[in-house]
C-alpha cells in the first residue's frame, strides 16, 4: 500500500489543556485509488492530511509509506520521502509568482536536489492543455490554469501518493469539477494513490471512496446527496 495509517491519534497541547485532533484513525489507500475525505471545518481534516503527508508526526499509532514506518525516519529522511514519494496539491495552487509555468515544475527537482530529472515538463504541460502557457507567469493564468499547473507540478517527479487539500476552493463549480476530473484521471491512469480533502460534495462522484471526518474520527461517509 502506498499509504497505511493504523490507530493514528494526534494530540495538541496548550499549557495544561489537550486537544485530540485525530482520534484512532485507521485507513489505507491502494495504487490507482482516489479517496475523498469530507467533514465540517474543525473536524480534523487538515491535521489528517498533514499527518498523512509526513508534515506532522502522530502522537500515537503508525503511518507506513513506501513500505517504511514514517515514525522511524529522521527529519531529513521525512523531507526526502515527501520530495520523492508525495505530490501535494493545495487549495490556492501555491505557485511562485516570479517563476514561469515550466520553472514551477522544474523547481521540484531543485528542491529535491535531484539532477536526474527526465525533462518531461513540456510533455506534461502539453498533456494538461498548457502547452501554450509554458513561458507564462502565474499572474497571466486563469484560476483553472493555475490549478492545472499545480497538478502537473505534483506529478512531475512521479510520486506514489497524491494529497490534495481543497483543490476546488478558489474555483467556480465548472472549473472545480474539471480540475478534480483531471486529478482523478491522472490517479487512475498512472496508478497513483490519491487522497483529497474537500467540502465540495458536487465532485464526490469522481472518487472511488468517500470517508467522513467527525471530531477527529474517520468513518465511511453516509450517503451524500
Amino acid at each position: 500500500m502506498p499509504l497505511t495509517m493504523t490507530h493514528v491519534s494526534k494530540v495538541f497541547k496548550d499549557g495544561p489543556h489537550e486537544f485530540k485532533a485525530l482520534d484512532d484513525v485507521s485507513m489505507d489507500v491502494k495504487s490507482g485509488e482516489f479517496v475523498a475525505v469530507i467533514g465540517p471545518s474543525g473536524s480534523g481534516k487538515s491535521t489528517f492530511l498533514s499527518t498523512a503527508g509526513a508534515l506532522l508526526s502522530p502522537t500515537t499509532g503508525t503511518i507506513e509509506m513506501d513500505g517504511k514506518n514514517v515514525g522511524d525516519l529522521s527529519n531529513k529522511e521525512k523531507t526526502t520521502l515527501r520530495l520523492d514519494k508525495i505530490g501535494f496539491v493545495f487549495q490556492t495552487a501555491n505557485l511562485i509568482p516570479y517563476l514561469n509555468v515550466t520553472d514551477q515544475l522544474r523547481m521540484i527537482y531543485v528542491a529535491a536536489k535531484n539532477d536526474q530529472h527526465t525533462g518531461n515538463e513540456a510533455e506534461l504541460l502539453k498533456h494538461f492543455g498548457l502547452g501554450h502557457r509554458m513561458k507564462n507567469f502565474p499572474s497571466e493564468l486563469s484560476g483553472g490554469e493555475r490549478q492545472r499547473v499545480a497538478i502537473a507540478r505534483a506529478l512531475v517527479h512521479d510520486p506514489e501518493l497524491i494529497l490534495a487539500d481543497e483543490p476546488t476552493a478558489s474555483l467556480d463549480s465548472a472549473r472545480g469539477r474539471d480540475v478534480v476530473e483531471l486529478l482523478a484521471n491522472e490517479i487512475h491512469d498512472r496508478g497513483k494513490a490519491g487522497v483529497m480533502v474537500t467540502h465540495d460534495e458536487r465532485v464526490l462522484d469522481l472518487c472511488d471512496r468517500v470517508l467522513e471526518m467527525k471530531d477527529g474520527q474517520l468513518m465511511e461517509a453516509e450517503a451524500v446527496h
